[in-house]
């Protein structure tokens, strides 16, 4: 099976953009001590649901796999915490961020994106070399 597709390399890159979109922003508002650093948190997730929907659904119609959304899944936790922790190793955070949130958030979402990878191993047992079952013969 096929796990890295053309799809999920454009949602990863996608993904890394709009972390780093998310983290100027961010950190813009909070070195000038604006109340309103919500409002980044909100367009964020509004806008890698809809890149992880359009190149999930791409993916889907290009590829059969049969998965839960595991590999979108884990390049959105890998590029998040790979484009915050340049952002942090760089410095362009602003004083007020701290990077041990960070660690706590790695922690927390590594454990959901555990669960997610055992629901995706059961899911692979109901499919034949990743086709579901029933798509094989219709």
């Amino acid at each position: 099976m096929k796990f890295i597709t053309k799809n999920l390399a454009y949602f990863a890159v996608a993904a890394t953009a709009l972390t780093l979109v998310f983290r100027f922003a961010l950190s813009t508002l909070l070195a000038n001590e604006c109340h309103f650093y919500f409002i980044p948190a909100v367009l964020y997730s509004l806008s890698m649901f809809a890149a992880g929907w359009y190149f999930g659904y791409k993916d889907a119609r290009e590829l059969p796999i049969y998965d839960v959304g595991f590999r979108f899944h884990l390049a959105t936790y890998v590029s998040y915490f790979v484009a915050t922790g340049a952002w942090f190793l760089l410095g362009l955070n602003a004083d007020v961020e701290k990077g041990e949130k960070n660690l706590i958030t790695a922690l927390i979402w590594g454990f959901l994106l555990a669960i997610h990878f055992a629901f995706y191993l059961l899911s692979r047992k109901k499919a034949i070399d990743g086709l579901k079952k029933d798509d094989l013969f219709d």
